[in-house]
């Protein structure tokens, strides 16, 4: 008897500008390269085989295990999973049931099923904002032992669990990563006289933030219009750069008790840098505390006109590739530069396996899949989806396809913590509303911070 997926649901809606939720499915799904085709996901057995890639769980799988109907639920953006759809079947000589869901779709989606003790599927997406709240109302399973004995071992990146741990349990299994990084002009900088690929080693120099100061200050031309650093510090947006400069402090949005800490010292000196850039030296485009996403920014960038960007690595592929672009084969890139550390915040996007599911350890099995070896190697070498594991993202079709890869392994060698509680939303919400205060120095750094940490403490009362 021959089975195959079937897909029961296709939801497709376009994401609001300034949403975190999505953001990053949208951004990366413009640079997608094409679905996975199903004879390219049966026929990469015996490639990987000949390059001796097959992870040890995934030989398996074929073998044992559960073969009851699995249903799924999946980003409408991942054509590398729904192409695995039809190997599960084949494999397990049952039926895989798809239902596809935007991201900004999703939240809604989950808690109203979940309320009701409704199944949405055996495996489910999830993104870094939601599996600390869908795990404190004990809506997902513990997968932690899958984690631990199988995925770590196969060389998943440790720090592309920060999101799916909660009280030392981990809930969610990533199945692509991605977190912003520093990409850089090169011409501009060449003009200024500056080495263009000294910032390449900025991540791994402690306190090399003062020299991309230095070179964005040198780059600088407000009567030409040229700046030395355009970003999306608008509305929730300045998160993202707000984070990773806490980080590179040494600093946390909140303690291991998730209260919040983000007014630390370490936060305040982080701010008062940002704020520096705006007022003091001038050298970030002053538009950019209006740009509520990477796409309102990233014109000025592609256009040859910002020296530096701090954005998803998705921008890497357009900046040097696109025909659209000014800057082709110009643009470089590498993880964040440092403080007392380099550091992100992390955009992964995960598979989870519900309380409520029908078939749980079917759930699993397709998460095996997902996360196999090979296939997260035919992820990275067929899609913009950078792959979880280390040997997948060496591997040299990943990098061929996606050269930005090195970047994304060694930016996570460093913090790439986003702060992820049950109510992320709503204080980040708190949050960046302050910000937006310091960047218009209707408050210090200090008061604006200060304010935030009372305002989320209310919230929670």
């Amino acid at each position: 008897m021959k089975y195959a997926s079937r897909i029961v649901e296709f939801e497709l809606t376009f994401p609001r500008p300034g949403l975190i939720i999505g953001e990053l499915s949208l951004q990366e799904g413009i640079m997608h390269k094409g679905a996975l085709s199903r004879r390219s996901v049966l026929g990469l057995g015996a490639s990987a085989a000949a390059m001796g890639a097959i992870s040890p769980f995934a030989s398996a799988l074929a073998q044992s295990g559960n073969t009851s109907p699995v249903r799924l639920l999946l980003g409408s953006h991942m054509d590398y999973l729904i192409a695995l759809a039809d190997r599960y079947a084949e494999d397990y000589g049952t039926d895989a049931a798809i239902e596809l869901v935007t991201t900004p779709d999703l939240p809604v989606k989950l808690s109203s099923a979940f309320i009701a003790r409704r199944s949405v599927g055996d495996a489910v997406f999830v993104d870094a904002v939601q599996i600390a709240g869908l795990a404190e109302n004990g809506w997902l399973t513990d997968l932690t032992d899958l984690v631990e004995n199988e995925f770590v071992p196969a060389g998943m990146l440790r720090n592309s669990l920060t999101a799916a741990t909660y009280n030392d349990r981990i809930y969610g299994v990533p199945v692509t990563i991605g977190a912003p990084i520093m990409h850089w002009n090169k011409d501009l900088l060449e003009g200024a006289g500056l080495d263009p690929e000294a910032p390449a080693g900025w991540h791994s120099t402690p306190n090399s933030w003062n020299e991309f100061v230095d070179y964005a200050k040198a780059i600088t031309n407000s009567d030409d219009n040229v700046y030395g650093l355009v970003d999306n510090w608008g509305g929730t947006g300045s998160i993202f750069t707000f984070g990773s400069l806490l980080q590179m402090h040494g600093g946390h949005f909140l303690d291991d008790d998730r209260n919040p800490v983000m007014n630390s010292e370490e936060g305040v000196e982080a701010l008062s840098r940002m704020v520096e850039l705006l007022h003091e030296h001038r050298a970030i485009d002053p538009a950019s505390v209006t740009y509520t996403w990477v796409f309102d920014a990233s014109p000025s960038y592609l256009a040859g006109t910002r020296g530096f960007f701090f954005t998803w690595p998705f921008i890497a592929g357009i900046a040097n590739g696109s025909e659209d672009s000014q800057i082709q084969g110009r643009s470089g890139y590498a993880p964040n530069p440092s403080v007392v550390t380099s550091a992100s915040v992390d955009g992964s996007e995960y598979l989870t396996v519900p309380t409520f599911s029908d078939n749980p350890e079917g759930g699993r099995q397709f998460i095996e899949m997902a996360v196999a070896l090979e296939n997260q190697i035919l992820q990275g070498s067929e899609t913009a989806w950078a792959p979880v594991l280390e040997p997948a993202l060496s591997e040299q079709s990943v990098l061929d396809n996606l050269p930005v890869a090195e970047v994304i392994r060694q930016s996570y060698e460093y913090p790439v913590d986003g702060g992820y509680s049950a109510d992320r939303l709503r204080w980040v919400e708190i949050l960046t509303g302050e910000l937006s205060q310091a960047f218009a120095q209707s408050k210090d750094p200090r008061t604006a911070l200060n304010d935030a940490v009372s305002q989320i403490e209310q919230s929670r009362t």
